[in-house]
């Protein structure tokens, strides 16, 4: 069934030093580098370089979220501030500027992938949705049992005559449900969001402006152009599967197929079969893994397991790749604050385990920050998103580990970056966007 897409689709023009690796599990077929077996430390810099936490060169904040292919973004402001930092540094946007991508609709946000919010550019929202939406309501099927909630179809009626009418709030259309009848006037905040995320799953709304920073919803065909981006105007499973590979990993390194599985909700069958139309392509390779990832498969494109490109040299495009934005070109430490959902940390399952550090044990829940700070690339504290821009030493972190002065030197940086990104224009603070 997947033949088809060999014969359809064109491979990279890439000349790999060695043939037919496939081991412990791999698709087969594949092509390697001359690296031979990858360990955690070469994965994290390959991916922090991928993302573009490391060297970034992208134009605008849509232009990030489209090079991930989607972001994880209910928390909304910690979000748009990982976005800023994929941007190379001449046109990185403070919050203000990050957050009109958002309002004016060059990026959306709802529920895709899994039952959580995430941003994706418009082009692609129609075959994500297509692709993920069925898998997304069958898991959503069980919590929806054990609240007894019913048919949702009245209520995705009403919100959706709602939505055509213009934006609307999460607060109006709950209104609107109320006085249709389709939701008990004192019933859970969870059967709203039951209908309200059915309706986004069946491509009826979407993310519309944000006045006053309120998330609204609008008509999915207000904001999202016809036919399925990429794919052309027919969608098509099997031809969606490859592209979702063929986009998602060149922004994470390397990762393995239960990684993409995790991240997407596909079935490994599924992702297995699309993974072999690319590896016979050429355009991926497979890498076995070492030390900390021994016994695993790791797949990447050809491009990043021949290594990273000379920061001297221009790209293809004729452009030469900006210069790391953090003090790591002058060898010192470099701090990454992270949302506790950045796609570094929520892309992958399997080999999630390449940002700890030994001597950095996670914390216990109870009153642990959720954001993560990276030092190197390695987790080394927990932090809170600041109430006001934060001044020296203003940001509340909870270490680790103890941390030495160069750590102390890199956290000061990185706040420092934090506190230019809030303090733009003044615009609302959308701390209450929700679904």
């Amino acid at each position: 069934m997947w033949a088809h897409l060999v014969a359809r689709s064109a491979p990279f023009q890439v000349v790999c030093r060695a043939k037919n690796c496939a081991h412990n599990g791999g698709v087969g077929g594949g092509w390697h580098s001359g690296a031979m077996t990858v360990d955690g430390a070469t994965v994290r810099t390959a991916r922090l370089r991928a993302q573009r936490l490391r060297e970034p060169d992208l134009p605008d904040a849509p232009a990030v979220v489209g090079h991930l292919l989607a972001v994880q973004g209910q928390e909304v402001r910690p979000t748009l501030h990982g976005l800023a930092r994929r941007v190379a540094p001449p046109s990185r946007p403070d919050e203000a500027g990050a957050w009109r991508s958002l309002d004016g609709g060059a990026v959306l946000r709802t529920h895709v992938l899994r039952p959580t919010w995430h941003l994706v550019r418009p082009e692609d929202a129609r075959w994500l949705l297509e692709l993920t939406a069925p898998r997304v309501a069958r898991v959503m099927a069980s919590t929806e049992k054990a609240w007894g909630l019913g048919d949702p179809s009245a209520g995705i009626e009403v919100v959706a005559a709602e939505a055509a009418a213009g934006p609307r709030t999460r607060d109006e259309l709950t209104a609107a449900l109320v006085a249709a009848g389709a939701v008990a006037a004192d019933a859970p905040g969870i059967a709203v969001s039951h209908v309200l995320m059915h309706a986004e799953l069946q491509r009826l709304l979407i993310s519309g402006p944000t006045p006053d920073g309120r998330h609204t919803y609008v008509a999915f065909d207000a904001r999202v152009p016809a036919g399925y981006g990429p794919l052309g105007g027919r969608f098509d499973h099997e031809a969606a599967v490859v592209e979702l590979w063929r986009r998602w990993l060149p922004a994470r390194g390397h990762a393995t197929v239960k990684d993409l599985a995790q991240w997407c909700g596909l079935t490994l069958t599924d992702l297995r079969a699309g993974l072999a139309v690319l590896v016979d392509l050429g355009e991926v390779v497979e890498v076995p893994g070492a030390d900390d990832l021994d016994g695993l498969t790791l797949v990447t494109t050809p491009a990043v397991a021949d290594g990273p490109p000379d920061l001297a040299s221009p790209r293809d495009d004729g452009v030469t790749p900006a210069a790391p934005s953090s003090p790591d070109a002058q060898g010192a430490r470099t701090a990454d604050l992270l949302c506790a959902y950045d796609e570094l940390v929520t892309s992958y399952g399997e080999t999630r385990h390449v940002l700890a550090d030994p001597d950095a044990p996670e914390p216990g829940r109870q009153r642990a920050a959720i954001h993560t700070m990276l030092i190197d690339g390695r987790r080394a504290a927990r932090w809170r998103w600041p109430r006001r821009p934060p001044g020296p030493e203003e940001l509340e972190l909870q270490w680790q580990r103890t941390p030495t002065p160069a750590d102390l030197a890199a956290v000061a940086h990185a706040t420092d970056d934090l506190r230019r990104h809030l303090t733009g224009p003044p615009h609302t603070a959308p701390d209450a966007v929700a679904g």
